[in-house]
């Protein structure tokens, strides 16, 4: 999957901009403040139909404008594409792939997988952004895991409620746990087996770029497992047992103490946990491993690689990194759009460069 010409009318500053993109890499450099990261939303937007900075489309149109309009050309497997997204003030939203309308979960549509530097508290932040990660991934891939994990949200605000009030004797309270350990354990299994695959290319990722150093992803049960396999039965009935254990404390917390919600992953370098024994720069490197690991990902699933959008990477990592990360999109098989402030010394043999000043590629 490639995109071949990107448009941006009335977009946050691209007031009116087009792009013809190089096949590999692009890069926009400039100094904050002038649209680089507007490139990429715009890109993120064709893709998703809305935003990674906002939840509010209002706040993506131009200032003095009522409207903004982005289209893409893209390319999957020698057929041509073209997505259009048209957001109106009055009218609201309206998304086409091929001239008709549609939903962003399209067969079709344009992939994309990013990179922003909040994404660095993967390793040193808490739980919940690693569990968004992994469902992320999963909720793009899956229809059926979109909908087990929506499931889930509803069944566990449900038993939690009938904790809070008392209720954890009655029927409705067993037949509730009764679908939501079934719920649990189909989402900790989608993700464990999702962990597996991002490990191998997140290990092959950092390995090309650090050449030094082995990577491993562990799933992080809220609850203990006691067998030497991990398939659905074993989770259920180890969730089971569990939750029987620590029925006399969710009485008196009142809440869920297992289950998806409350597992996490563990990332190691070394046999170490990364997130208190790697250094920043490591932690940076890791986080830029897992997100190339996801780019295979999709590409094994779907059988076409998503394209890649990096935002201001390049200055949380030191020269040597640096030069590694953009030695590898260049030979990378995927594309991929990144923004920077300057390249400084950065030697780049294929891609493209652009510079971006108020809104406009100079």
């Amino acid at each position: 999957m490639r995109i071949a010409k990107l448009q941006a009318y009335q977009f946050r500053n691209l007031k009116s901009l087009e792009l013809l993109a190089h096949p590999r890499l692009n890069i926009f450099i400039g100094a904050n403040a002038q649209g680089k990261t507007n490139i990429l939303e715009s890109i993120y937007a064709l893709a998703n139909t809305s935003s990674f900075r906002t939840s509010n489309d209002r706040n993506l149109v131009n200032y003095n404008c009522h409207f903004f309009k982005l289209r893409g050309e893209y390319v999957i497997e020698q057929r041509a594409m073209e997505v259009l997204l048209v957001f109106n003030r009055e009218q609201g939203k309206e998304y086409r792939i091929n001239g008709k309308k549609t939903s962003h979960n399209h067969a079709d549509r344009l992939r994309v997988v990013i990179f922003t530097p909040d994404d660095l508290y993967l390793v040193k932040g808490n739980p919940g952004r690693r569990r968004a990660f992994l469902d992320g991934i999963l909720k793009e891939l899956s229809a059926e895991y979109r909908l087990q994990f929506e499931n889930y949200q509803k069944i566990l605000k449900k038993r939690n409620l009938l904790l809070k009030n008392g209720n954890f004797n009655s029927n409705s309270f067993a037949a509730l746990n009764e679908v939501f350990i079934d719920n649990a354990a189909k989402i900790i299994l989608a993700r464990i087996n999702l962990i597996h695959g991002l490990e191998d290319s997140a290990a092959v990722a950092w390995q090309e770029m650090n050449r030094k150093g082995s990577l491993k992803i562990r799933y992080a049960l809220s609850f203990p497992v006691n067998s030497g396999k991990i398939n659905l039965d074993v989770i259920k009935e180890s969730l089971i047992i569990y939750l029987q254990e620590k029925k006399e404390e969710e009485i008196v917390r009142r809440t869920t103490l297992a289950g998806p919600h409350l597992d996490d992953i563990n990332i190691y370098l070394d046999d170490r946990i990364a997130k208190i024994f790697a250094s920043q720069g490591q932690q940076r490197s890791i986080v830029v491993s897992l997100k190339l690991a996801e780019i295979n990902t999709v590409k094994k699933i779907t059988g076409n690689y998503p394209v890649f959008l990096i935002d201001e990477v390049l200055s949380e990592l030191d020269a040597e990194k640096r030069q590694s990360l953009i030695d590898y999109l260049e030979r990378g098989a995927f594309q991929s759009f990144m923004s920077a402030v300057s390249l400084g010394e950065l030697v780049c043999r294929d891609a493209a460069i652009h510079e971006v000043e108020q809104g406009q590629l100079l």
